[in-house]
């Protein structure tokens, strides 16, 4: 009897241990990301950035160009599937912690499935990238980052786990201290980094590109201010006067911006009240709303260039309907032709003011509104004096992503006119100039006056806005 109650004792013991899987799964994770990164970003085969893995992999599907590799193995493709299965796996996983086990099972088998084109690779004698030009840094890496998702089946046994819970204090000792302070230092510091190399670092090399005659394939020529001179018309273009393209450019993008920061706020603004109160299908109504706002800028670019068609388009056509003789064409009119656009980005911009003012909304304090109604405010009283000065934060929001999205504004004038009949922006301006003309170095100059106009704007209005914070 004594024995049967010690083996009981033992499977009830054994039944409390407890697992983490959500760290195996956290681990998984960052190795899948890990490999599709260096899958697709690191040199694969030598050291050139251009002979990818991803590049290997199209090669793979398509058949070799003929000035690369003799590339014709399909078993690369494992790599790229195992490790998004991984990763949709991992997220499973720590969005279901019931599930923890059998993910970092299956997790473990994708890495396993990933390392098999490993073994293809080294068992093919037959000439191939790896073979004829070393293994890159990016093979090296993905081999490691499938070897960490094939090691998932270690973290689910739970004697290793349990050694390594008694082995906390010992390893404890080894590692190194860190002071509580610079935690948080750590977490910021990823995001940071990646901030200033996809940021901070391309914004810098562009004010330097503006200073240079560049055409993207020859090296950089310092020339000053030569770009800035050409724009403005000083030095020795001082005869020719500044760009005609400048002066339309800056018109349009404050024509962009008067009507950003009145009709889709004011709009978004009277929505958001309309639909914060309880309504019969006010649910439909906000998806209806926000819907434009799902669709990229090309959709509606070309959805709203056949609406403006002159021959076919909703609007001619209801034109033509009641009476009108001959209708306008509405992006070949070169008066009429900025405000068409415009009003297709107010289309997809309410939505989203909506959403904000609604948000904003949500957060009001009801005791204020309801003490203003005892107090003996009407309606626009209660809005004016109590509801919009609450929604100041929500304002100052909206006011710096309508210009920042102004000024931006490149996808509707490409689709819709290419930037012809006076439809030209800063933003599609940089872009012809840097990718149709190949002068990289004016289109850097331009993007810099962009990027300063808009900083400006931005930084005056901020201003203003925390001033006016911090005396209420």
């Amino acid at each position: 009897m004594a024995a049967v109650a010690e083996i009981s004792k033992r499977e009830q013991a054994s039944d409390n241990i407890v697992v983490d899987y959500s760290s195996a799964n956290m681990f998984g994770m960052t190795c899948a990301a890990l490999v599709l990164f260096a899958l697709i970003f690191m040199p694969w085969a030598g050291t050139k950035l251009q002979d990818n893995g991803a590049r290997m992999m199209s090669d793979a599907l398509v058949g070799p160009y003929p000035e690369f590799f003799n590339y014709d193995s399909l078993w690369i493709l494992l790599v790229p599937i195992s490790a998004l299965t991984a990763l949709v796996l991992c997220l499973w996983g720590i969005s279901s912690v019931e599930r923890g086990r059998l993910v970092t099972q299956l997790t473990a088998l994708c890495g396993l499935v990933g390392l098999f084109y490993f073994v293809t690779a080294y068992l093919d004698t037959s000439p191939s990238p790896v073979r004829d030009n070393g293994a890159g840094f990016g093979f090296w890496m993905v081999l490691f980052g499938m070897i960490g998702l094939a090691s998932q089946t270690l973290i689910t046994r739970p004697a290793i786990y349990s050694r390594w819970q008694n082995n906390q204090k010992t390893l404890g000792s080894v590692l190194p201290k860190f002071p509580p302070k610079a935690v948080p230092y750590f977490f910021l510091a990823v995001p940071l980094i990646l901030y200033l190399i996809w940021i901070i670092i391309p914004t810098l090399i562009t004010f330097y590109l503006s200073l240079t005659n560049w055409d993207g394939v020859s090296p950089p020529e310092f020339v000053g201010f030569y770009n800035y001179e050409r724009m403005f018309g000083l030095g020795q273009f001082a005869d020719n006067g500044p760009s005609p393209y400048l002066t339309t450019s800056i018109v349009n993008n404050i024509r962009w911006v008067a009507v950003f920061l009145t009709v889709p706020t004011t709009a978004g603004l009277g929505l958001a009240m309309l639909f914060n109160s309880e309504m019969r299908g006010g649910r439909w109504y906000k998806v209806s709303f926000y819907s434009p706002l799902v669709l990229s800028f090309p959709v509606i670019g070309l959805v709203w260039s056949w609406i403006y068609n002159p021959r076919l388009g909703l609007i001619n056509s209801t034109l033509r309907g009641i009476g009108v003789v001959d209708p306008p064409g509405w992006l070949a009119d070169t008066e009429l032709a900025i405000w068409a656009i415009i009003a297709a980005a107010v289309w997809r911009q309410v939505g989203y003011v909506m959403i904000l003012y609604l948000a904003g909304l949500k957060n009001i304090d009801p005791s204020m509104i309801d003490a203003a109604l005892v107090d003996g405010a009407n309606r626009w009283q209660l809005f004016r004096r109590v509801i919009f000065p609450l929604l100041a934060p929500v304002t100052t929001i909206i006011f710096v992503i309508s210009v920042i999205d102004s000024f931006r504004s490149f996808d509707l004038v490409r689709v819709m006119t290419l930037g012809n009949t006076g439809t030209q922006v800063l933003a599609h301006w940089m872009y012809t100039e840097a990718f149709n003309n190949y002068e990289m170095g004016y289109g850097a100059a331009i993007a810099v006056v962009l990027f300063t106009i808009s900083l400006v704007v931005i930084g005056f209005y901020l201003q203003r806005a925390v001033r006016d914070e911090l005396e209420y």
